[in-house]
């Protein structure tokens, strides 16, 4: 493979640059060839990534070799998945520098461009967002402060699987017909969950942070700490209080975080159910085996590696690469931004992460990654790598 690379870095000129495949779900006819300079640098540690590797082969293996997974308007195998993620853990072993690197992946992978969002002045930019695993303190039981329960799966929530695609929907019967589970106002107002309760948190607004990231961390009265994780969501659409916030003139677009909203909240305790109702959607957890975040794929996340996308559109597991930026701050705790580039793995989804203009980058655990995820949300461009079938 030394050889190779000595011989190929002398063609960096003659190759660059490479055709890029535009990725569009909506797209009837072959993706338009694009081209496009791009030079393959990482700011974080391999080491990282070779982790969030083996995460996504773990997944990959336990699905058939020949099933199919979305790649804009084409589809590309498990064995495809597979054999990518194999040649390009074995390209990153010798720690190549970003010039090797980037003629390799040009000469041995095909790249695909996600769409991103429309209406937008650069094709291709995409929204990117942060998410973390926040760490709150709890009880087993109901008793002062903790009084804002997190609920497991009650026992009146019923699936209904669509034999056509094999889709689930949550529900319930109203006597023996099938129909929609009840809203958050309805679930929280009435009780209709009551009985499943996993843990109390002292904050409502902690509560619903955690209906967001899907998943946390619980310090519990004792000292001990437990995760979290989502379980199963009462089917209602997602809505985002931060847009909902804004159009009804409570925070500035500019100004819309996480800080802001918790602290809007606390200045207008009474508008606090106003704003929490107007995202129907709910969340149910169970508790894991270990401290680690899990995605929708039931493998643990990799801070800075990790990322949830719109499944539908993308591949389960696939590598990409992400061009952004990200938060930086100095010693006196001032925010600068500085070029986000790295590799980056399809290992979570989101209710609020819908179409092929959206990524949502996993930052980590605890109050530090919040503060970074909370900050994000700035255009970037994503790319996904597919090993040539030429060498498959």
């Amino acid at each position: 493979m030394a050889t190779i690379r000595r011989g190929l870095f002398f063609l960096l000129i003659l190759i660059f640059p490479f055709p890029v495949v535009a990725v569009n779900p909506q797209a009837a006819t072959a993706p338009m060839a694009l081209k496009c300079d791009i030079h393959f640098t990482d700011d974080l540690d391999y080491h990282l990534l070779h982790e969030a590797i083996q995460e996504s082969l773990h997944y990959l293996r336990q699905r058939p070799a020949t099933a199919e997974f979305p790649l804009g308007a084409r589809s590309c195998t498990t064995r495809h998945l597979i054999r990518s993620l194999l040649f390009f853990d074995h390209l990153i072993a010798s720690r190549p520098s970003p010039q090797l690197l980037s003629l390799e992946l040009a000469t041995f992978f095909d790249i695909y461009q996600a769409a991103g969002r429309e209406h937008t002045a650069s094709a291709g930019t995409m929204l990117v967002t942060g998410y973390y695993q926040p760490v709150f303190q709890g009880s087993l039981v109901q008793t002062p402060p903790f009084l804002y329960p997190l609920y497991g799966i009650p026992n009146n929530l019923v699936l209904r699987r669509n034999h056509r695609n094999g889709s689930v929907q949550p529900g319930r019967f109203q006597g023996n017909r099938f129909t929609s589970y009840w809203t958050r106002e309805e679930i929280e107002r009435n009780g209709y969950a009551k009985g499943s309760e996993l843990v109390w948190l002292k904050d409502p607004f902690d509560a619903y942070l955690l209906h967001i990231q899907g998943s946390g961390l619980i310090r519990l009265r004792n000292g001990s700490l437990r995760g979290i994780h989502y379980a199963m969501k009462n089917g209602r659409p997602y809505t985002s209080i931060g847009k909902y916030m804004i159009h009804t003139g409570k925070i500035t677009r500019k100004g819309v975080g996480i800080d802001t909203i918790r602290q809007y909240l606390a200045d207008h305790p009474a508008e606090l159910q106003e704003i929490l109702y107007t995202n129907q959607s709910f969340i149910f957890f169970q508790w894991t085996r270990g401290h680690d975040a899990i995605g929708n794929l039931d493998r643990p996340l990799t801070a800075g590696r990790s990322i949830a996308v719109d499944q539908r559109c993308f591949p389960a597991g696939a590598l990409a690469f992400l061009q952004s930026k990200k938060p930086v701050f100095d010693r006196n705790n001032q925010q600068q931004w500085t070029a986000l580039n790295r590799f980056v793995l399809v290992q979570d989804t989101g209710s609020a992460i819908r179409g092929p203009g959206r990524v949502d980058l996993f930052w980590g655990t605890g109050e530090q990654a919040g503060t970074a995820a909370g900050k994000m949300k700035e255009n970037g461009m994503l790319f996904f790598l597919l090993l040539k079938k030429r060498f498959l």
